[in-house]
């Protein structure tokens, strides 16, 4: 799952309008250093590397040609500037530092299959049948034993965890008095025609702006033999959505540990901060849909409820040489021509069907195959069981650019909070010294912006913190 943020009402800093007032496919391109976002065609002409002859030829750039932005807050040269990459076989996207191949476009007229198959299944399959295994928990277990956990697992009774998605008949969407499980068409409903999701194309593993009545076409209308490409859709979070406020619930493990619930309203309510919206999600694939490897932003743990379809994952734990391997893998120009999987170890292969909650913990590296159309319920949440290794992989975040919109929201602040709250009581002694001594070097850190609630600068929340670490040791003598 990958962070949309504020997109969906996020307004053009040239012209003040956002996407709902949009009419027909428009391309925006956001900042890599902030949360700024453009209409491509409200962009002057001179700020455009290689420039245009005429504001007509920006018609014809598609998406897929934007290699980066910097908006005139983060230029070098005090106006906006965008890089365009007009090679059609190897262009850099700006969503993600790496060579975007279409392997459909170079292989048109020699292997049609690649319309309807990702190339890197046939490795993926291969992988999955030498990791493949079956690890599960009950749900009594999961919640007695959470901090402990520390591999992805299946959960026997999902009907005990907790997890609860209604059916279309609770939800007041049909008559019918059989269950009917929610789904695209049902969705579509709630949501309306024109809600804007970001579709992600297979092929090239790039998002394009679609409706939710362009993908229920896409998704529930057409055959599989007729879909022209293969497409997925992995980041409609609906946590805001009033149906799904109670339509969907979590399980308790997850409400128990959820960091963001244990520290958001510490020192009061945040009114001018959004609270960080990753933890109800609606994940959409069809037949042949895949995702390369990747980590969830910050390293979240994730449930994963497969309400209808069936999953392929291979998993790989945040292990010292597998997270070196990992980096090394984002910053290689070559990115999409290697499958990561054949380069790592210690892997979980697991297939999930209809019914299945799935568990993964934080940090795992992680790729998935569809078999068939599946329709998803799952999210992310962030723990103190974690705090290390969530830092270490914001660390790579950092290091490979990965730009703002796909990390996790308002994370130096849910960090500095959790450092405050940290302070009250004996609450420091629910974490490991390791993690204090993390949050003491991720706060200290000049990228780390927070406004301490209860300490006059966040220097002093630091000194407050190594002082508590320092007495708490003392005491453990």
């Amino acid at each position: 799952m990958t962070s949309d943020g504020d997109d969906t009402s996020a307004k053009c800093q040239y012209c003040g309008k956002d996407d709902s007032e949009d009419k027909g496919k428009v391309i925006w391109v956001g900042c890599e250093y902030c949360d700024s976002w453009v209409h491509l065609l409200c962009l002057p002409i001179n700020c455009m590397i290689p420039k245009p002859d005429n504001k007509e030829e920006l018609m014809d750039i598609k998406e897929n040609q934007i290699n980066s932005f910097r908006c005139l807050l983060h230029s070098d040269d005090k106006r906006p500037e965008l890089k365009l990459v007009r090679i059609s076989t190897a262009k850099q996207s700006r969503l993600r530092k790496k060579r975007a191949i279409d392997y459909v476009a170079l292989n048109e007229g020699n292997d049609k299959r690649l319309k309807h198959e990702h190339p890197h299944i046939k490795a993926f399959l291969a992988c999955f049948e030498r990791w493949k295994g079956l690890k599960t928990i009950t749900s009594k277990q999961l919640e007695s034993d959470f901090q402990s956990i520390k591999e992805p697992l299946r959960v026997i009774d999902p009907e005990n965890s907790g997890m609860y998605v209604s059916t279309a008949n609770e939800l007041g969407l049909v008559d019918d008095k059989n269950n009917t499980k929610l789904n695209v068409d049902f969705l579509t409903q709630i949501l309306g025609d024109d809600y804007p999701i970001d579709v992600m194309d297979v092929q090239t593993q790039m998002n394009e702006r679609w409706t939710l009545a362009q993908w229920n076409d896409y998704y529930t209308n057409t055959s599989v033999q007729k879909r022209d490409r293969i497409k997925n859709v992995i980041s409609l979070e609906v946590s805001h959505v009033e149906q799904f406020k109670n339509g969907i619930r979590r399980p308790k493990a997850v409400d128990n540990n959820d960091l963001v619930d244990l520290v958001w309203n510490f020192g009061g309510e945040n009114d001018d901060i959004e609270r960080p919206k990753v933890t109800k999600y609606i994940l959409m694939s069809v037949q042949n849909a895949y995702t390369d490897f990747h980590l969830d932003f910050a390293g979240t743990s994730v449930y994963y409820n497969v309400i209808s379809g069936a999953k392929k994952f291979i998993l790989f734990p945040p292990t010292e040489f597998n997270l070196k391997q990992y980096k090394k893998w984002c910053d290689d120009d070559n990115q999409n021509l290697v499958f990561l999987g054949d380069l790592l170890k210690e892997g979980i292969a697991m297939d999930l069907t209809e019914g299945n909650l799935f568990m993964i913990p934080c940090g795992y590296i992680h790729a998935v195959f569809t078999p068939r159309d599946s329709f998803i319920v799952g999210g992310n949440f962030l723990t103190l069981r974690d705090i290390t290794t969530q830092l270490g992989v914001v660390a790579i975040e950092r290091a490979t650019k990965v730009p703002k919109k796909f990390t996790f929201p308002q994370f130096d602040i849910v960090m500095g909070k959790t450092c405050e709250w940290l302070l009250e009581s004996n609450n420091i002694e629910k974490v490991k010294p390791a993690d204090v001594v993390s949050l003491i070097a991720y706060l200290k850190s000049s990228k780390t912006k927070y406004r301490p609630l209860k300490h006059e600068t966040k220097k002093a929340l630091i000194l407050a913190l190594s002082n508590k670490l320092d007495n708490t040791s003392a005491d453990a003598l």
